[in-house]
């Protein structure tokens, strides 16, 4: 439908326009609501038209209106023409049609149009007097290129104006510092030799490689090294299998030997404290140096089941939080590092999104991190979801999401700072879709090409990200093809270190032993073997049974409930047999202070005969 300016089109009706306008400014419902709707939109198109600048231009109003209605069109779906998959050439990228949301011909604009003057002040970045067809063109550079955004589903316009204020006056792309972008060469090419090493040296085994999805390095690292500078002294991460042993090495930095001890067979009798799970479940912990200081990392262990992670990630930041006095949530940060088809596809997702913003569980926003490898185990997603997106569920909790070409890597590393940025900034949950591919199957030990043998033939065909981004730099000369190959041998003389000190050296245990700090120090020392004796005095759990039964003077308990409590009272005068919710139940003496429980004194049992065995 026309808006209200296309009826008033002319430079003869510019007293109307500012009219209306200035109504509308004084109070929305004194003008007609198409006129509403149409102001609304200009205002949050930017700096608004307070300017008038009908005033001073000869704009036609049709050609006005069609400019608002294109900007707010390419902020919405902007990202439906966004080259954000990195199996797609750019040529055939170049070849699809516009969707017809965003063509000319929706605005009814004829090619002469493309030539008229409007007013551009309400997209950030251009300032006054633009040409319509520069206009279009600055807009797909911001919204069309290698990042497609969807924020405009957000109902509050504070965030949506924040973040075009961000996006539009450098067009979606920042040329980050060279000594950022050396840095984010450098974890390209850790992340592509330590999986190329693991399957060199370690073949058959599975390891859930990250190859083809390499730049989840560069994104986490700058997550980690900008996080910091803007108040974050934790992050507490939980993730799935892909790429978890990248993740630890190289951005938790966990040794290599530990890694590499994980793929042998050696077993220790006495390594009870971590040492039965696979490589690719288990967590760690380590403190990583920023320029902005320290910062506390922690891999959550997931033994499985993909996002099952999710609400222990967000329940252990939220009681960190509480533990640091961290009332602004700003200090701790959750990330989930996801698989797109786990994302879409497993209820867990939505249920710990549901927690986001409730007062008993928010942990002041989450960053995902999507992982998209545009296949599920073996699935294409037009046959695994019904979303555009395998993020759409993300936005019922109104969090930004940025799609992202896993190859512009310069690109993935602003995304991340900008959503660190957001999150910080409006305490909520955002979103990056990095699209990429897998270059093996599910595991290494799947042949992908039974089930995707186009997909697959491309995919065998192309450079690795790493490859891309080092001859960019090279053409650039920021860098030189001989500092390059010295990064590898750098970082390739140390596996070899780390996997000959395995080799020769004694047996080592694995997982989490020997790795528990912090906290936790010491504690994993107290197992014994040895039987303990775990029982209570009679009298003491008689005395809990009378309490449990017991209520105030003046309070009226409820019929069923106090059956329930009498019955376990009775229960434990008889000696019966006790239940688990009797064994929980607590004692509570003088003005309500917990004291004593059943499962109190079982464990204090246990411990005061462990420290006897082991002094």
């Amino acid at each position: 439908m026309p808006s209200p300016a296309s009826n008033f089109a002319g430079p003869q009706n510019r007293d109307l326009l500012d009219s209306q306008y200035s109504r509308w400014q004084s109070d929305p419902a004194s003008v007609e609501p198409s006129w509403q709707a149409f102001f609304s939109g200009v205002e949050f198109a930017g700096n608004g038209i307070a300017s008038k600048p009908a005033a001073s231009l000869n704009v036609d109003a049709r050609l006005q209106s069609a400019a608002v209605r294109l900007i707010t069109a390419y902020r919405d779906l902007g990202h439906l023409a966004a080259h954000t998959d990195p199996l797609r050439t750019p040529e055939e990228q170049a070849a699809l049609p516009l969707p017809w949301h965003l063509s000319e011909a929706r605005f009814r604009l004829t090619a002469a149009d493309l030539d008229a003057t409007v007013d551009g002040s309400m997209l950030f970045g251009t300032n006054g007097p633009v040409r319509l067809g520069t206009l279009i063109e600055t807009l797909r550079e911001t919204y069309c290129r290698t990042v497609g955004v969807e924020f405009m589903h957000i109902q509050d316009t504070k965030p949506r104006t924040w973040l075009a204020s961000r996006m539009e006056p450098v067009r979606n792309r920042v040329t980050p510092p060279l000594t950022t972008r050396l840095r984010t060469l450098m974890t390209l090419h850790w992340a592509e030799l330590f999986e190329k090493y693991l399957h060199t040296k370690f073949i058959g085994q599975k390891r859930f490689s990250l190859e083809g999805g390499e730049t989840l390095i560069p994104i986490l690292d700058a997550l980690v090294q900008r996080g910091p500078a803007l108040g974050v002294q934790e992050y507490v991460i939980g993730m799935a299998h892909r790429g978890r042993l990248n993740v630890l090495a190289n951005i938790l930095q966990k040794p290599f030997a530990e890694i590499f001890n994980e793929f042998q067979d050696a077993y220790l009798p006495d390594a009870v404290d971590g040492d039965g799970d696979v490589k690719y479940h288990m967590g760690f912990s380590a403190d990583v140096s920023t320029p902005g200081g320290s910062c506390h990392v922690s891999l959550a262990p997931n033994p499985s089941h993909l996002e099952a992670v999710n609400p222990v990630v967000e329940g252990r930041v939220r009681a960190k939080q509480r533990l640091h006095g961290d009332a602004e949530r700003t200090r701790g940060i959750p990330i989930l590092v996801h698989g797109d088809a786990a994302f879409a596809g497993q209820g867990m997702v939505m249920e710990t999104l549901n927690l986001a913003n409730l007062h008993g569980y928010r942990t002041g926003g989450t960053i995902h991190v999507v992982v998209n490898n545009q296949i599920g185990f073996t699935t294409n997603p037009r046959d695994a979801r019904s979303t555009q997106y395998c993020t759409d569920i993300a936005k019922f909790v109104q969090a930004p999401v940025f799609h992202v070409n896993a190859e512009d890597v310069d690109a993935c590393v602003r995304l991340a700072e900008l959503a660190l940025e957001y999150r910080q900034e409006f305490k909520s949950d955002v979103v990056i879709d990095m699209v990429c591919f897998r270059k093996y199957g599910h595991n290494e030990t799947d042949e992908p090409s039974y089930t995707q043998p186009l997909e697959y033939k491309r995919i065998r065909a192309k450079q690795s990200v790493t490859t891309v981004y080092t001859e960019q730099l090279v053409r650039e000369q920021s860098i030189t093809p001989d500092e390059a190959t010295a990064i590898d041998g750098e970082f390739r003389t140390r596996l070899d270190q780390a996997l000959d000190d395995v080799k020769t050296g004694p047996p080592r245990k694995k997982g989490m032993a020997g790795f528990v700090g912090g906290g936790w120090t010491g504690l994993s020392k107290t197992y014994s073997h040895t039987p303990v004796e775990t029982g209570v005095p009679r009298a003491v759990l008689e005395q809990i049974g009378d309490q449990i039964a017991s209520v105030p003077d003046g309070f009226t308990i409820h019929p069923k409930l106090k059956d329930i409590l009498g019955g376990r009272r009775d229960a434990i005068r008889a000696g019966k047999s006790l239940d688990w919710g009797t064994g929980e139940l607590r004692m509570h003496v003088g003005k309500g202070q917990v004291t004593e429980d059943v499962s109190d004194h079982a464990r204090k049992s246990a411990w005061a005969a462990s420290a006897d065995s082991s002094s």
